[in-house]
This record gives C-alpha cells, structure tokens and sequence, in this order.
C-alpha cells in the first residue's frame, strides 16, 4: 500500500510539473498539441553519471481514442534495448513513467512505445538523454613569464566532464582592475596573457573559473610579480676558439639574452665528445659573473667536442632558460699517447728460415691525438744488425733466420712521435712461456664472451686471436687480433663475429712484448640445429646384427657443437618403429642387436646440438639368412661325417676286399700278358732265365687258387702219338664225371669246380652259355725245331663266363699250328688246384715267386680267358715267333706261371714260348 502511494504520488507530482512545462512550452507554441501523439518529460535532461532520472510519457486524447490505447499499453527502449516493467508505473490511462540509472557518460536515446496490436508497435515519442560531470576545482595555478613576450599561466583541470564546459581567467591587478579572460573552445588548462597587458612590479591576483550545466567551480587564487618568474631566453653561443700550444684547453663565447636591466644572471655549460652520451658541465658558481667567456681545461687532444649553455637570475627567482643551440669545437693535435698495437704470424720455411708477417692496428682517435702520417718500424737482432722500415701501410713482411728478434713500432703525428710498442721473435730453440688457465668462451648479450685466469704474475697483457674455422683444425680465412690490458681478464670479442659459425679463439700471454705458451678454445656466437645430417654407411651386415658407421658433419655445416648422435631404426616389413638409440658425440661406429634374419631394415641417424637435430637419408638393408660361421657349422660337420664314412667303407672295403673282389669284380687273367714258363721234362724242374734265386711261393709247398680250363684243340692235329691222344681223352672222361674241374700233372687232383668245361659236349654248352668256361693251354715246343733248344712248356689258364667261339678257336688252332719251320704239338691237359708242388713235379719253388695280378686268396676258382696268342713272325734268324703281348678283356684276371713255380723273368730273347709235347701223358719242364 505504502509503495502504491509513493507511486501515486509521484505520478501526480510528475503530471504537475508536466502541465507547467506544457503551459510555458504552449506559451511558445500555439499548436503544440497539434499533430502529436505523446511527450516525454522532461524533454532533453542533463544527469550525473550515476544518477537517478524519472521520465513520464503521456499519451494525446484524440491518440488514444482512435487507436484506443492506454499507458498500460506503453513500453520504454534505451538505446534500443527494452527496459524491464519493474521499472514502469502508470500513472493514469494517458501517463506511463519509467525510472532508470544511467552509468555511461554520453548521450542516450530513450523512447516511448505502444502497442498497438500483437504485431504492430508504434514509437509515439523519444528524447535525449546526457550523462556526464560536473567540473572540477582547477589546481595546481601557476605562470611564467616570458620577457616582452607573454605571461602565460597553466592549471590542472581534473577530470573529463564529458559536457560542454566554460573557463574563465581572471586577473585582478588593483581592486578597481579586474580582467575577464574566457578560454578558446578546446582550451581547459592554460592561458597567455600578452605583453601589453603584462604589469611588472605589482602584485597580480590570478584565479580560473570554470562551470556547465551540472555546475561551477573556482581555483584557488595566485598572487605573483609577473617579474618574478621572468624564464629568460637562453644565450647563444658565438664562438669556441682553441688555445695556442695548449692542446687540451678551448675558450667558448657566448651572448647573454635580453632581461630587465636589474636582472642579473648566472650559467650553467656543458660539453661532451662528439658521439658520446654522457655530458660534462661546469658548475653554476664558476660562471656566476658578468663575463661571457669560459676556459674549458683537461680536454683530449684532436677531439670534437659538442658545447651548449643555459642562464638563470642569480638570486634563485625565476626559471631556468632552455639549452642553447648546440655548438661544436675541436682541440688541437698532440703526440699519439701510444704505440700501435703489434702482432703477428709465423710460418716455418724451414728450421732456419721463418716468413714473419708483421701487422698491427690504426690508434684509437683518443690515442691518436691527431692524424697519423706514417709508421716507424725497427727490426733488430743485435746492436750492429738493424733495420728501419717507415710506412704507412699496416702490415710488413720478413724473412728471418731461427735467431731472436726484436720489432719496435710506433707512430707519427703533425705533432711527434708516439712511444714504441716492443715485439719479441723467439728463436726456434726457445721454450715458450707459460700459457693462460681455464680458457671459456660464450655468448653474452649478444657478443661473445672470453675468459681466463692468469698463470703469472709477470704478465704485462694480452693478444686475443680468433679466426672462423670452416675445416675441423684448420682456419682458412682471416686471422683478427685484439690486445688486452694485464690486468683484464675477460673480454668482448664483438667484431668479425657471426652466429651459426665456429671460431677459434687463442690467447697469448704476453711478457714484455715476448709471446707466451697459446691456449685454444672453440666457440659459438649462436648455434644452430645442423644444416645437413651424417652420411652412414654400413660397415658389417649379419643375421641379427649390423655395424653402422657414420662420417662426421663438415665443421661448417654443424653451426653448433654436437652433443650426442640418435639412431632410428625400423622393420620395413612389419612396419615396426624400434627405440631409438642414443651414442656419444665422438662415437663414429655402433652395432645394431637382437634384429631378425633376412628382414629389410631402415636406419637414419641424427645429429644434435643444443638447439636441435638433423636427420641423415634413410639406409636400407637386409639381414642375412644365416649368420657368420652358421653355414659353416652345418656344412663342416657334414662333410666330416661323410668324410668318416667314407674312410670307414673303404677300411671295411680294404678288409673285405676278397669277397668285393669276388661279387663285384672278379679276377680275369689276361692271357696276353700271361708269361710261358720253359719246362724241362728231363729233370721235372722249372727253369727260368735271367731271373734271381728261386723261392718257395708256399711255405706247405701248396699252390693255390689255380683254375684249370680246357683248352680245346685238335686232337689229331697237335698230338704226336696215340698215347698222348687216349690220355687225354681219359683224363676228358674224369674230369665229366668228378664233381669238381680236376686237373693232374701226374695225374693228381688240382681244384674242386662244378663248372663244367666247354668241351664236355655241345649239349652242355647249350644248356648254360653263361657258365664259366674253365681252360689252359700249354703250348708245347717242338724238340726238334731248328731255332732254340727243347725250352719250358708254356703254360696259361684263363676264366671266362662264354664258351670259346669257333673263331677262336680257329684263331687258337693258327697260332699253334703255323709256325713255319718250328713245328709244335698242342696236348690238352688240366691241372689241378691246390696241388701241391711235389705233384706238379716241381722240385724246387720258384725264386721270385707267383706274380698275381688281383685277389689269389679267393675261395672260388679263378676264371681265366682265353689267351690269344698273336702270329708274329720274326725277322731275326735263329728266333721263333713268340706271343709278346696278351689282350685280356673285362673281368679278367691274369695268373702268371711264376705263381706256379715255374720260371716267368725271361730274357728279351726267350719271352716267345710254344707248347711242346711231353710222352708217356705229362708234362714236364725241359732245360736248355
């Protein structure tokens, strides 16, 4: 209830002050009703910031009833943004106020709105709101006065007021004298009253007045003789003049400015080096007189200085002038305060020649004094062995011996000579002196910082030398020097510096011109990840492992020191990334483990330094198969077992040679090569020509392994009597009837054989053309023949698997039946194995021996072939045809007689043999 009526009664209060301003705006304006739908009020308010506003629109009657409206039906917008209905409240059906805070300086539209229908809005009325300050008390007054010119004086305004803001200076000079000064639109803080308007030596009242819609305020009031704070202007420097004979004084003029004629002043000058920052001045009482010139002392010889001045009342009243114009002067030249600085390089022609390059550098222009006309140089190496040399270059090459030299150098001005700078050459045989300590080098504020601790206190300075080393331990370019005071022991290397480059920076200590020991130290202006990274090659590839190794970066590509080496690795085939691999900066070589046999493999390698790395080009590789010495393993023993093997099969072979002789290949005498033994039948002896003493081939006088075959031949061609013939063909009938091939000489037994002899009969032969055909022939020679003597039956066996073909024997019965005048008999016979020698009737055994060619220890019978006896005819009279060569074929075995005791070593003479015929049925060795 109470609220409702504090609204009432707003409401009305509202509505009153409306008709008032409505009846004075109406008094202006007769239609001011006319054509309007609605008013706010008030019409165009100026608010604090911050304050409160109350606005009411109200609604025209012939509005309302023809849109049939009513303030219920108004809405407020500030700044085009709806105000929330809390802050409504209608009055009537005509009157709607809105109250609101506004916290924004400026100006600020705010509308009153109907609505007509859901869609349908209407802006019946909108003003102007303006927010801003009421002005603050002016502070700070104060004035200075410029001498004929003007008064002005300054204040502080405070704060913005963001309105349309009036000042006022006012100048009160006598009770009667007030003046009224309004500042210039844009004006707030100062204010310059004229020279005319100016009075000197009367006290001023001054004060600002200031005021706008939201209010007025006043400054505090200053009193002041505008005489009082006179700012003079400042003098002019006329001239700056040197001294003569006096190089380090200049004398400086100057002008005083115009002031009141009882207006005494004092100075204040100052100078600097051209170029340089800090000022030099002199102090205010050593110019606290009427002159207008000053001696200024203690300056460098050959120098621009920069002189300007300034002026004050001497009584502290006022204000100082500003700095006059600035004004430059040079002091004259001296003599040069030093020597040049000296330096230089060596290089050994050979032990007794060195090609010295003396060099040195131009005076700093405060050392200088003046301009520097030439260089006097001095080499001396004993006191009758001197050289001057005056130049203005500088540099100066020499070639010395390996002995010690002294250079002295200095320079020359307009004014004198400088004093000399002594360097020491050593002699070749010289030791050196001690070198600095703990060399560092490092940037610091953008230049590169050297370092370094003394090893002795005799040091009288420094040489710092540094040159760009573009290849590792070797500086192909310039070399750049500086000299250092003894007492220095750090230094700023700023010129000839570039990042990203390695230097070399030497120090020498020096001992009265002498060079000590130098001590070297690598460093960076800035580094830099590398500019390319390693090229890697692959030393050793295994199964699981692989060598990499990797050349080092070219020194100017590293642009910063290498602090370790990062190796990736990947399976190309699985696509597997393995963990990469971290190795010292020196390492050159590492060996990659636990990889997998024959897989491709892709490796890079990375280079680092502080700042960053750089990756190599990826190398590919595949592992191998099998690992070093693995094939080996598998191949070696292999091949050493089979080795065994067959070392162990032919050791077994070797032992059971008889029965692979026996199954696989069979003794086959050859009877070509067989030897005819001569067999004397009158003494039953064998004898042997040219042939050493006869041994016993059998210990038990046995012979064995001696295979009889039959020989068939005919009968009636070669045999001489009946007898011969009916003992043949008995021993024919025995041998078809024993079990085993039986043979006698004398009628004994020789071998057991089942084979059964080719000429048993043809119906044998027919039945098993396989079987072995067991035959001998002895070939008997005729005793009568006219060519040699009755000579030793010749005896052959051979085994063969096929019977003897009718050509053969056609070519046996050839051979033994034609041989021209020597006429032969061809007695079948068979002999019999194992037989001992006493039935062969052979008493006495043969002195070499049986020679067998093959295994006589068979127990099978030895299969002989068929000797071939070739028809030769000799030439030579008194020799017969002899079978000297006999053609064995496959699978034969020859037995030679000498097995049998019979005589086999015959002369070149006695190797032809023809079977003889032995009477009474034997055969029997003849004699010669």
């Amino acid at each position: 209830m109470k609220s409702s009526a504090i609204k009432t009664m707003q409401g009305y209060l509202a509505l009153t002050v409306y008709l008032y301003t409505q009846i004075s705006v109406c008094l202006r304006t007769v239609d001011c009703l006319i054509g309007k739908a609605a008013y706010i009020i008030p019409e165009s308010p100026v608010i604090a910031l911050g304050s409160q506003l109350t606005a009411s629109c109200i609604l025209n009657d012939s509005f309302i009833k023809e849109n049939k409206v009513d303030a219920n039906q108004i809405f407020w917008n500030l700044k085009g943004m709806r105000i929330s209905e809390d802050n409504y409240h209608t009055v009537n059906s005509t009157v709607s106020n809105v109250t609101l805070r506004l916290y924004s300086v400026g100006n600020s539209l705010l509308t009153c709105n109907v609505q007509l229908n859901e869609d349908q809005v209407l802006t019946v009325f909108g003003i102007q709101i303006t927010t801003g300050l009421p002005p603050e008390k002016p502070k700070n007054l104060s004035c200075i006065t410029y001498d004929r010119k003007n008064m002005t004086c300054s204040w502080n305004p405070g704060n913005n007021t963001y309105l349309p803001t009036s000042y006022q200076f006012k100048v009160l000079i006598a009770p009667n004298n007030l003046k009224s000064y309004p500042l210039p639109e844009g004006v707030n803080n100062s204010y310059a009253v004229l020279f005319p308007s100016i009075h000197y030596f009367v006290f001023n009242t001054i004060w600002v007045e200031v005021k706008n819609d939201l209010g007025n305020a006043t400054s505090d009031s200053l009193q002041l003789d505008p005489v009082d704070v006179i700012k003079p202007d400042p003098p002019v420097i006329t001239s700056i003049q040197q001294i003569k004979n006096m190089s380090t004084v200049l004398s400086v003029k100057w002008k005083k400015p115009s002031v009141p004629a009882t207006y005494n002043l004092k100075y204040i000058l100052r100078y600097k080096i051209v170029g340089s920052p800090e000022w030099m001045q002199v102090p205010p009482e050593d110019t606290d007189t009427q002159k207008e010139s000053f001696l200024i002392q203690e300056l460098k010889p050959f120098t621009d200085y920069v002189f300007t001045i300034r002026c004050k009342r001497n009584d502290e009243t006022g204000y100082w002038s500003d700095w006059s114009l600035e004004k430059i002067g040079k002091t004259p030249e001296a003599k040069p305060l030093r020597g040049p600085p000296i330096w230089r390089t060596v290089e050994n022609l050979d032990f007794s020649k060195r090609k010295i390059h003396i060099m040195w550098k131009e005076l700093e222009k405060s050392d200088a004094n003046g301009v520097i006309l030439k260089y006097k140089m001095i080499i001396k190496k004993s006191s009758m062995n001197t050289k001057t040399i005056e130049t203005t270059k500088l540099g100066w090459n020499i070639t010395v011996s390996d002995g010690e030299y002294e250079v002295t150098l200095s320079a020359s001005n307009s004014a004198g000579d400088s004093p000399t700078e002594i360097l020491i050459l050593p002699a070749v045989t010289e030791s050196a002196f001690l070198p600095v300590q703990n060399v560092s080098a490092y940037p610091q504020d953008g230049q590169l910082m050297v370092e370094w601790k003394p090893s002795s206190s005799a040091v009288s300075g420094y040489v710092i030398e540094w040159c760009e080393e573009s290849i590792k331990n070797l500086c192909p370019g310039p070399l750049f020097w500086q000299t250092v005071q003894k007492t220095a022991r750090k230094v700023f290397i700023k010129d000839n510096i570039m990042p990203f480059k390695r230097y070399r920076i030497t120090i020498y200590p020096m001992y009265q011109g002498r060079p000590g020991a130098p001590l070297s130290k690598l460093a960076y202006l800035q580094q830099d990840r590398p500019a390319s990274g390693p090229l890697v090659r692959l030393k050793n590839v295994g199964k699981k492992d692989v060598t990499l190794m990797w050349s080092e970066i070219p020194v100017n590509e590293q642009r910063g020191f290498i602090t370790h080496y990062t190796i990736f690795y990947r399976n190309c085939i699985a696509n597997e990334t393995s963990p990469s691999i971290v190795v010292d900066a020196m390492c050159r070589e590492h060996e990659l483990t636990s990889l997998k046999g024959n897989t491709l493999y892709g490796v890079r390698v990375m280079a680092s330094t502080v700042k960053g790395g750089t990756n190599s080009s990826e190398v590919n590789f595949t592992t191998l198969s099998y690992a070093k010495g693995e094939i080996e393993a598998i191949v070696v023993p292999i091949c050493l077992s089979f080795l065994l093997i067959t070392v162990v099969t032919i050791l077994f072979c070797f032992n059971k040679r008889h029965l692979i002789k026996k199954y696989i290949w069979p003794n086959v005498p050859d009877p070509a090569n067989s030897r005819v033994v001569e067999w004397s039948p009158s003494t039953g002896n064998l004898i042997q020509n040219n042939l050493g003493p006869k041994e016993s081939m059998n210990s038990d006088g046995f012979i064995s392994d001696v295979t009889i075959v039959e020989a068939d031949v005919d009968e009636e061609k070669y045999l001489s009597n009946e007898d011969e013939i009916k003992q043949l063909t008995s021993l024919k009938k025995e041998k078809s009837t024993s079990e085993e091939h039986s043979s006698g000489i004398g009628g004994s037994s020789c071998m057991s054989s089942p084979r059964q002899s080719v000429s048993d009969s043809d119906s044998e032969s027919a039945q098993n053309t396989t079987s072995t055909v067991q035959y001998s022939t002895v070939l008997v020679s005729s005793p009568g023949y006219r060519c040699q003597q009755p000579s030793a039956q010749a005896f052959t066996r051979s085994e063969s698997t096929q019977p003897l073909l009718e050509n053969e024997e056609k070519a046996d019965e050839h051979t033994y039946g034609n041989f021209g005048s020597c006429s032969s008999e061809v007695k079948r016979l068979y002999f019999k194995q194992h037989a001992r020698i006493e039935e062969t009737n052979l008493n006495e055994p043969h002195p070499n021996g049986a020679e067998i060619l093959g295994d006589t220890n068979e127990d099978n019978s030895l299969r002989l072939n068929q000797m071939e006896v070739s028809d030769q005819t000799s030439d030579l009279e008194g020799f017969c045809p002899a079978v000297d060569s006999f053609q064995s074929s496959n699978n034969q075995t020859v037995v030679k007689l000498e097995f049998l005791g019979f005589r086999a070593g015959l002369e070149t003479d006695q190797q032809s043999y023809m079977p003889q015929a032995v009477k009474h049925n034997s055969y029997m060795p003849q004699s010669k």
